[in-house]
């Protein structure tokens, strides 16, 4: 995983509330964008008996719902309903609630009340409850484009739409058609800061460092007190190398902010971000002496320590973490973290049960099959690992570093045939490629372990040619090849060469004692 998505995991990234909130609520709109939960709570509360209650008891309620207040969102999510039993909107506030605690069966039944309840003709209410499915962590984003696109049949002029939208897309990882909806957005309103945000975070994605930084300006020349993207631009410039604009963008985006734990822990998130474990946590240690059971905070204590080398503190912090965790807040980087902090507690059989749950969260993450292969293979369960990489290939293609891998647990195993067939592939499809050639003699030897067939000669050949282009970087592996073609050509009886391979040993380790040796006894026999 790259640092980006896990740093998003870290935070549980919150997209702002979208749709067309009356323009008597726009000021709490506003402070929502902006990320200042606070004052938009102050708002919304002000707007309770509004001609627009229903969507301010909404608003209010998700907001709550945004700072991990649920017993809060709930309170006003009823209430939103006690003062208007057809209220569609609310009866949305109460599925996406069930939503965020797993509950879907009963999210979809009252999502279906509330596109009842409005005729299946408010695009506030379809938006809200595609929101609610992005929001989420639904992988599958079916029902939250069927509801979108209801809803832009519906008013295809408002922006906040089409952003949600190109956000579904873009959690099933389909860049494209995010950017198509992030452009239209921008197409019906170029001063809206929140589209041109959702621009820059897909070219951050894909590296593409430069049409990001132009995105994010535009969302700072939109609106420049948008904190959001002073937020994401220092990321970007984190991304890009570039340190100290990144430190000074972001500290912009935390004295923009507003003051609270939430701001805070996005400092210390970006602090961990870029490494500085011990700043991290000394910033979590001090929200939780005000706040206990703050969910990223303990999550980032666990995953500090255990940068820092604190393995036996970590795994109880984690323990603490998870045990008081909601769990449809546990993310698959947390079952990531648990697990090496197993293993480095020698807890292997946790560890790989663990790493299985994250697997089974992010399929699509590469490094998590490695790891996960590695366990297995150092418990010994050689057969489990190879299906580790048989499952892999069903949704990732299958790589040369993989093949090296998977050979490795096949030497391992003392499966050496399997082991040379796997590391063949790799030169198969890459002959020029040095190390490939080294595995490969390396497991024929292994098959030949007396040295009588010399199946291995062919491949330590071909990697001695190929290390020529730059000895002393294959320094160590041109010593193992020669004293190898020594001993075969002193079995062969064929001295000539062998005192060759043997002199080429020493010549580039002086220390080598088999090397040593072996020229001794070949200047004897010469003698005789």
């Amino acid at each position: 995983m790259t640092n980006k998505w896990k740093y998003i995991l870290l935070m549980a990234t919150v997209l702002p509330t979208a749709g067309a909130i009356a323009q008597n609520v726009d000021q709490g709109r506003m402070a929502v964008d902006l990320e200042k939960y606070q004052q938009a709570k102050s708002y919304y509360k002000s707007q309770l008996n509004s001609k627009e209650a229903d969507k301010a008891y909404f608003a209010l309620g998700d907001v709550y719902l945004r700072t991990d207040k649920t017993d809060s969102a709930a309170y006003y999510f009823n209430q939103g309903l006690a003062k208007n039993s057809k209220s569609a909107i609310n009866m949305v506030g109460l599925g996406k609630l069930e939503l965020e605690k797993g509950n879907k069966a009963a999210a979809e039944s009252h999502f279906e009340k509330a596109v009842k309840q409005s005729k299946s003709k408010d695009a506030y209410v379809l938006t809200m409850i595609g929101e609610a499915y992005v929001e989420s962590n639904e992988i599958d984003m079916t029902k939250a484009i069927e509801y979108l696109n209801q809803a832009i049949q519906r008013d295809n002029k408002n922006p906040l739409t089409f952003v949600i939208l190109g956000d579904a897309y873009l959690k099933q990882n389909d860049g494209g058609k995010a950017l198509t909806n992030y452009d239209q957005a921008i197409l019906i309103n170029d001063k809206y800061p929140k589209a041109h945000l959702r621009v820059g975070q897909v070219y951050t994605r894909s590296r593409n460092y430069e049409a990001a930084e132009e995105a994010f300006n535009k969302a700072i020349a939109a609106d420049p007190n948008y904190a959001p993207a002073y937020h994401d631009l220092g990321e970007m410039y984190y991304f890009a190398g570039k340190f100290d604009q990144a430190v000074s963008t972001f500290k912009k985006y935390v004295d923009m902010a507003e003051k609270t734990n939430e701001t805070r822990a996005k400092y210390a998130s970006f602090l961990f971000l870029t490494k500085d474990y011990q700043k991290t946590l000394a910033e979590v240690q001090e929200v939780l002496k005000s706040e206990p059971n703050h969910t990223v905070m303990n999550r980032l204590q666990a995953y500090s320590m255990f940068e820092l080398g604190q393995h036996e503190q970590a795994l109880k912090a984690m323990e603490d973490f998870l045990a008081k965790v909601d769990k449809n807040k546990v993310r698959a980087g947390d079952y990531e973290y648990y697990s090496k902090m197993l293993a480095k507690n020698n807890q292997r059989a946790k560890a790989i049960e663990n790493l299985e749950k994250a697997l089974a969260m992010e399929p699509n993450k590469p490094e998590l099959y490695t790891d996960l292969a590695n366990l297995y293979a150092n418990n010994e369960e050689y057969d489990k690992a190879v299906a580790v990489y048989d499952r892999k290939a069903e949704k990732i293609d299958v790589s040369n570093i993989d093949y090296y891998y998977i050979g490795n647990i096949y030497m391992m195993a003392g499966q050496f045939q399997k082991a040379d067939e796997t590391y063949a592939k790799i030169t198969e499809t890459n002959p020029t490629y040095a190390y490939a050639h080294l595995w490969r003699a390396r497991a024929k030897a292994s098959l030949d372990p007396e040295t009588t067939e010399g199946t291995a000669k062919p491949h330590y050949d071909e990697f001695i040619k190929l290390a020529q282009a730059d000895p002393e970087k294959f320094k160590k592996e041109l010593v193992e090849s020669n004293v190898y073609l020594g001993y075969y050509y002193y079995l062969k009886a064929d001295r000539e060469n062998a005192a060759k391979h043997y002199q080429a040993a020493k010549d580039l380790d002086p220390t080598n004692a088999q090397a040593e040796a072996a020229l001794a006894e070949l200047s004897k026999t010469s003698k005789k």
